[in-house]
């Protein structure tokens, strides 16, 4: 628990302090005076000063704030210049200021996609299995390792899946991995209607599972029914298996029974199994197949940058996934929004589960900080960008009062929507 509320609180610090510097930065770079620059609210734990601002980190880690000259409009003093006092800049100046904090967080979200793909091992894809009567199988053999297509590096099957799509069927020089050599292979993909796309006829993953079984409970289905350690399944229903993927794809074949033939050594082995699907599932649950062996690679810098930003853009699909839902009653809010304490669970697991995967979590909560600070609601930058550019399409400042009202008012919803989430995040947490 103490690790899981370390973590939390180091969480909010990184994304706030980082949202917080957006607009320091640009208040600075634009003349602003700063007069503090903060972490958190209420009481201050700890500060210093370094010329005209003072930097705090204060008691309740929750928000955070960079206080500029005049942004009341009412501040005063002789050590400030006139001209440094925030609406004093022009309208535009104060959006791009308000701007900058969510930009930050989405900076923060691009750059720990693309360290967390720099980082980690990727595992060369293999042809697990090639499809009958398909272009694949006079070309692959199970266990080509797939390094290159068209002299492009291949790290995921989308981007394999992509450059089939782009060759409209024109032939492939597919560079792979087999024998211990590098070779050159050259293979044409075919227009399939009923899937209206192009395909090559071969299943990629990580690893190629053989048709041997490696382990095997004793209590499992196939345990039951006398099969062991050693075996290889060869044919289901009289149709000839070769690999993992291939028994697979035949037990898809229909509902019932189904007959696998295997080998123990050179002795030929039969056995019925009653539910094919419960098999199916369960197969698919313990994978006991052997394997051809895993590699892997890492991504170049360039590369890295190229994936971090899809991983980027997936992360923005997701989330508009989820605010689309929300909207359209496919998702319920109270399911899907986290409060404080759901949200320092899902780190404490994340950061259990690896650095890898904590850090996706993080940049993940940045761009939903960042993006949920866009929002035109009071309080939020979003409303403020929204005034600057309503005052400079009016041609006159909008009254301070109304302003300040109406960005007090939301504050307070904002607020009570937290107590509340946080509630039910609690309310769950001891259920």
């Amino acid at each position: 628990m103490i690790i899981t509320i370390l973590i939390f609180l180091g969480s909010i610090l990184v994304l706030v302090g980082v949202h917080e510097a957006g607009h320091f930065l640009a208040a600075k770079a634009f003349g602003v005076y700063v007069i503090e620059y903060a972490i958190g609210m209420g009481p201050r734990l700890f500060s210093f000063r370094r010329g005209e601002t003072r930097y705090s980190i204060r008691a309740i880690p929750f928000g955070g704030y960079v206080r500029m000259a005049g942004e009341d409009r009412r501040e005063a003093g002789d050590e400030i210049p006139a001209d440094r006092v925030l609406y004093a800049k022009p309208p535009l100046v104060r959006a791009v200021i308000s701007l900058a904090g969510p930009a930050c967080n989405l900076l923060l979200t691009f750059i720990v996609s693309v360290a967390v793909v720099w980082s980690l091992p990727f595992p060369i894809l293999q042809a697990a299995e090639t499809v009958d009567g398909q272009p694949a199988e006079a070309v692959l053999e199970p266990g080509d390792r797939i390094l290159k297509i068209d002299g492009r590096r291949i790290y995921l099957v989308d981007q394999l899946t992509q450059a089939i799509q782009a060759s409209s069927g024109n032939p492939l020089e597919f560079t792979i991995w087999r024998n211990e050599e590098t070779q050159t292979l050259f293979l044409k993909p075919m227009y399939d209607e009923a899937e209206d796309r192009f395909v090559v006829g071969a299943y990629f993953q990580g690893v190629t599972y053989t048709n041997e079984l490696a382990s095997l409970p004793a209590t499992s289905i196939l345990g039951r029914a006398g099969l062991q350690a050693g075996d290889r399944i060869v044919a289901v229903d009289g149709e000839g298996v070769a690999s993992a993927i291939g028994l697979l794809v035949e037990l898809e074949s229909g509902p019932g029974a189904v007959t696998l033939s295997a080998l123990r050594g050179d002795a030929p082995l039969t056995v019925t199994i009653a539910d094919r699907r419960a098999l199916e599932e369960e197969l698919l649950a313990i994978l006991p197949f052997g394997d051809l062996g895993v590699d892997t690679q890492h991504v170049s810098v360039g590369d890295g940058v190229v994936l971090g930003a899809g991983q980027f853009a997936r992360y923005v699909v997701l989330l508009g996934d989820v605010v689309g839902g929300i909207i359209t009653g496919r998702v319920r809010a109270s399911e899907a929004l986290q409060g404080p304490v759901g949200v320092a669970r899902t780190l404490g697991e994340g950061f259990r589960m690896g650095p890898a995967v904590f850090l996706q979590l993080l940049a993940f909560l940045s761009l939903n900080f960042g993006l949920l600070n866009l929002v035109p609601f009071p309080g939020l930058d979003g409303s403020r960008i929204v005034f600057a550019v309503y005052e400079r399409l009016r041609g006159r400042p909008i009254p301070v009062e109304r302003e300040g009202l109406i960005h007090a008012i939301g504050f307070l919803i904002l607020i009570g929507v937290m107590i509340l989430i946080t509630y039910k995040d609690l309310v769950s947490l001891f259920q």
